[in-house]
């Protein structure tokens, strides 16, 4: 077998464990939601992880929670949003109600540290995981604020803002699974710098493949234009009336997005030249723009 579908096979099984550990989360252990995700995180974990020669068991601690706590935040976003779909699954909202999904989500975040104070590891180590989720929460709720208050009108204001909404919304969760194994491996503070702009810099470009599968309706698991019925700040919309580029804007947002996947590669060449091959065959697939669409093709108006 595969080795990454083992673990992966192994992952699920410990995090359905944890939910049976709890007298709420036993209940939603069937819920479809939890488990239909592409798993990118545990991927990014297994791989770092043995290209710096650590065992597969403290490496399925560390995809462990911070899978709870990717969770989270993605219950927490379909709650802000409304989104009532997400992986071809009702979102925990949709299915049990507001209330329950803010608390759900919450209680995801506790479980996170939980299982990362609960690890068979030094006590430094676990206190050094500790602060990496409390820092990420904070972040990620930072970037969210940034979401709902983003205002920007400039063309030069709207990147600078993209990029630091992005970073902190959807970077440091992205980051969070690799900095963790490689706090658990003693690597250095330049390693670890260097692994926090490689994702962050992945994840703005992801964020802009999501903000393009968003304008054209064609999201996948996802109502069609949630962003433009919830006016948050995508990039398309924000970019496609502005005159200021020469081509369409389709095409000034395809360059910043190629800008941003060099700058992760040309850094990960130099610190994580043993995984190249995951880079291209896993992330890159996953941040990829999709093929361009015709503007007469965007569908305005459907649901």
């Amino acid at each position: 077998m595969d080795c990454s579908l083992n673990f992966l096979s192994r992952l699920q099984w410990r995090l359905r464990n944890h939910f049976y550990e709890d007298s709420i989360l036993k209940d939603l252990v069937d819920d479809p939601y939890f488990w239909s995700g592409q798993k990118i995180r545990a991927k990014i974990c297994l791989t770092i992880g043995k290209s710096f020669g650590m065992e597969e068991d403290l490496l399925l601690d560390i995809a462990a929670f911070t899978d709870l706590l990717h969770n989270a935040s993605l219950i927490h976003d379909d709650l802000i949003d409304d989104d009532s779909e997400r992986r071809g699954c009702a979102t925990p909202w949709k299915k049990y109600g507001k209330e329950k999904a803010l608390l759900l989500g919450d209680l995801l975040i506790s479980k996170s540290l939980e299982v990362s104070t609960n690890i068979n590891a030094d006590s430094n180590l676990k206190t050094a995981w500790a602060s990496e989720i409390s820092n990420c929460v904070t972040a990620a709720v930072r970037g969210a604020f940034f979401e709902l208050d983003f205002t920007s009108q400039k063309p030069k204001d709207i990147l600078s803002n993209y990029i630091t909404m992005s970073r902190d919304k959807t970077g440091v969760m992205f980051a969070l699974p690799a900095r963790c194994v490689a706090i658990a491996a003693r690597k250095n503070k330049v390693c670890l710098d260097s692994i926090t702009e490689i994702f962050t810099n992945l994840a703005i470009a992801y964020q802009i493949r999501d903000d393009q599968a968003d304008y054209f309706g064609i999201k996948k698991g996802r109502k069609s234009l949630s962003d433009l019925k919830n006016h948050r700040p995508n990039l398309y919309y924000l970019l496609e009336n502005l005159p200021t580029y020469e081509g369409s804007h389709q095409e000034f947002i395809e360059d910043f997005q190629k800008d941003r996947i060099e700058k992760a590669m040309d850094l990960a060449n130099i610190h994580l030249p043993e995984i190249s091959n995951f880079f291209s065959s896993v992330i890159l697939p996953f941040i990829t723009l999709n093929s361009p669409i015709p503007s007469s093709k965007k569908l305005l108006g459907n649901s």
